[in-house]
C-alpha cells in the first residue's frame, strides 16, 4: 500500500478501539465482501462519513453501543459504479447507479434481525460507494460538509488488530471529541445550502453545538436554502422533529434565520395594519405580554413534554396512544412528527384574521381555517403526500373543537361521538394538540380558569374513543341497504343522514341494538331529525 498518511496539517490519528460498534461493523458479512472486492480489484477503499464519526463518538463514550448507522459510506479510489455492481452481485443485493457522472452507486442488502427469532424479519443496510474526489482521500475529505464527517478509515485497517489509523486532514476527531460542528471551507454552503439545515439536525441528533463562525455563515446565507428542493428540506426538517426535544432546535432554526425561509408565513412580508410583525409579534387576545411565536414554540414544547409523560397522564391508554403516534404516514414520517409540526403552525393564520372590537378586545375569527389553508400550502412546498397533508390540515383546522366543546354546559357522548366521526383518525391527534395548546397558555391569562376542565374533557374523550367509539364504528347496528328495504326508499343522501342519526342516538344510549334501530325507523321520528 502506498498511502500518504501524513497531510500538511499532520492530522493522522491512531486510536486503539474496543467498541461494540466497530466489532459489529467488522462482523457484517457485507463489509467483509467489500474488503474482498477491493482486494480483487486492487483498489483502496475507505470507510467515510457518519459511520466513522459514530465509531469515534463511541470510543469517547458518547454513543451507546449497537449496530450504529445502517447507511455505510465508502470512498473508492477507482470506479465506484463498477465496484458497487461487483459488491451487489456478490451479496445478492439491489444495485443502483445513483450518479454516473460523479461515479456514485448504492447497494441495498437485507440482514436478519438479530433480536428476532423469526428469520423472515429483516433490516435494510445501505452501502453507498463514491469515487474519491480530487487526487487523494485527503482532498475528498476537505470537500465534505462538516469536519466531524471528514474522517476516513482505510478498510484494510479495520480488519487489523492494531490501533485504527484515522485519516483526518481537517481536525474532525478533535471536533468530535469537543462536540462542535464546523466547516473546513465556507464554500460547502454554496455547494449545497441544505447543509445549513443539516447542521441543526446534527446538533439535535448528536447533542453537538454549531461553532460561532458557522452560525454567522448560516445567518448570512439562510436565504440560499430556497434553492434546495422541497423534498430534501422536508427530510431534514422531519429528522429534526423526530427528536424528543425538537422545540430547542426549531427555536435554533428561527434564531439562525432559517425558519423564515422554510415557513415564510412565520414572518409574512406584507402585514395588515392591525398586525405587529407576523406570527412572532401578534398578541394573543387582550393578554398583551403573550406573543404568538412564544405560544407556538411553547405549544410544541408542551406537546413534547406531554408525549414524554403519556404513561403518567393516561395510565390506561398510553400504549395505544404510543402506537397511534408511531404510525408511519408517508416518507418514513410518523404521526407524532406531523403532530409536532401541526402544533407549531396551528395558529399561523392569526395575523391575517386579527380584528379589534369596539371595546378594544382582539379577536381572530376563523383563524383555524386560514391556518389550515396555510398548512396545506406548506405541505405542497415540502412535497408531503396526501395522507400527511390531510392529517396536518385536519389537526390545524379542528384544534379548537375540544375547547369549543368544553364551553357547553354538558358534553354528552353524542357530541363526543360526532367529534370523532367527523375528525376520523385524526381525532386523537387533535385531542393531544388541544391539551398542549391550553397548557401552553398557562400563566398568560388565556384559559387559566378553565384549563383543568378542558384537559379533563379531553381525557374523557380519549377514554370514550377506546372504550366505545371504535366498537361502535366497527359494528354498525344497521346498514343502508336495510334502511332502504325497510322504508322502501331509494339510495340518496338521506340514507346517510339516517345512519348518522341512529349511531348518534346509540352513542347517547337511546338506541342500543338493531331492534331499537328498526323501531326508531318505523316510528317515523326520523322525520323530525
Amino acid at each position: 500500500m502506498n498511502i500518504c498518511w501524513l497531510t500538511e496539517r499532520n492530522k493522522l490519528s491512531s486510536i486503539k478501539v474496543n467498541s461494540k460498534l466497530t466489532d459489529n461493523i467488522k462482523s457484517l458479512p457485507f463489509v467483509r465482501t467489500v474488503k474482498t472486492v477491493s482486494d480483487e480489484l486492487d483498489v483502496e477503499v475507505y470507510l467515510v462519513g457518519g459511520i466513522v464519526r459514530d465509531m469515534i463518538i463511541e470510543e469517547a463514550g458518547g454513543l451507546e453501543s449497537g449496530v450504529g448507522s445502517l447507511d455505510i459510506d465508502f470512498a473508492i479510489d477507482g470506479d465506484a459504479l463498477q465496484f458497487g455492481k461487483r459488491v451487489g452481485d456478490a451479496v445478492k443485493g439491489s444495485y443502483f447507479p445513483l450518479d454516473e457522472k460523479r461515479s456514485v452507486s448504492r447497494v441495498v442488502v437485507k440482514k436478519p434481525e438479530a433480536r428476532s427469532q423469526k428469520p423472515e424479519v429483516y433490516e435494510e443496510i445501505i452501502l453507498d460507494f463514491s469515487k474519491i474526489r480530487g487526487n487523494s482521500i485527503e482532498d475528498d475529505l476537505r470537500l465534505r460538509d462538516f469536519t466531524i464527517n471528514a474522517v476516513a478509515l482505510n478498510l484494510d485497517d479495520l480488519f487489523k488488530d492494531d490501533a485504527l489509523h484515522y485519516i483526518d486532514p481537517t481536525g474532525g476527531i478533535s471536533d468530535i471529541r469537543n462536540r462542535v460542528i464546523k466547516v473546513y471551507d465556507k464554500g460547502v454552503i454554496d455547494d449545497d445550502p441544505l447543509r445549513m439545515l443539516r447542521a441543526i439536525r446534527f446538533e439535535s441528533q448528536l447533542d453537538f453545538l454549531i461553532d460561532d463562525k458557522l452560525e454567522i455563515l448560516i445567518k448570512e446565507n439562510g436565504y440560499k436554502i430556497k434553492k434546495t428542493s422541497g423534498e430534501r428540506i422536508r427530510d431534514e426538517l422531519f429528522n429534526i422533529l423526530s427528536g424528543d426535544k425538537s422545540h430547542i432546535y426549531i427555536q435554533r432554526l428561527k434564531d439562525l434565520s432559517l425558519l423564515k425561509e422554510i415557513i415564510p408565513e412565520i414572518t409574512p412580508p406584507s402585514i395588515p395594519p392591525l398586525q405587529k410583525g407576523g406570527v412572532r409579534g401578534v398578541e394573543q387576545g387582550r393578554h398583551r405580554k403573550y406573543f404568538l411565536w412564544e405560544h407556538s414554540i411553547n405549544t410544541l414544547k408542551t406537546l413534547e413534554v406531554l408525549i414524554e409523560n403519556l404513561q403518567r397522564k393516561f395510565p390506561d391508554r398510553y400504549m395505544q396512544l404510543y402506537e397511534m403516534l408511531s404510525n408511519v404516514l408517508e416518507h418514513e414520517i410518523s404521526a407524532k412528527e406531523v403532530l409536532k409540526l401541526a402544533s407549531l403552525i396551528h395558529d399561523i393564520g392569526k395575523p391575517l384574521t386579527k380584528e379589534l372590537d369596539k371595546n378594544g378586545n382582539v379577536h381572530f375569527i376563523n383563524h383555524e381555517k386560514i391556518s389550515a389553508d396555510i398548512a396545506e400550502k406548506l405541505c405542497r412546498r415540502l412535497r408531503l403526500g396526501n395522507n400527511i397533508c390531510k392529517a396536518m390540515t385536519a389537526m390545524v383546522r379542528n384544534h379548537m373543537m375540544p375547547i369549543l366543546l368544553s364551553n357547553e354546559k354538558k358534553v354528552g357522548n353524542r357530541a363526543i361521538f360526532r367529534f370523532f366521526r367527523d375528525a376520523q383518525k385524526e381525532g386523537l391527534l387533535i385531542c393531544l394538540l388541544s391539551i398542549a395548546d391550553i397548557n401552553a397558555t398557562r400563566g398568560s391569562g388565556i384559559f387559566d380558569d378553565t384549563a383543568e376542565d378542558i384537559e379533563g374533557l379531553v381525557k374523557r374523550m380519549i377514554d370514550y374513543y377506546f372504550e366505545d367509539f371504535i366498537r361502535q364504528i366497527n359494528s354498525p347496528l344497521i346498514s343502508g341497504d336495510e334502511i332502504m328495504e325497510r322504508l322502501k326508499l331509494k339510495s340518496g343522501p338521506e340514507i346517510g343522514e339516517l345512519l348518522k342519526e341512529i349511531e348518534e342516538q346509540r352513542a347517547e344510549g337511546i338506541i342500543s341494538d338493531k331492534e331499537d334501530a328498526l323501531k326508531f325507523l318505523e316510528s317515523g321520528k326520523f322525520l323530525d331529525v
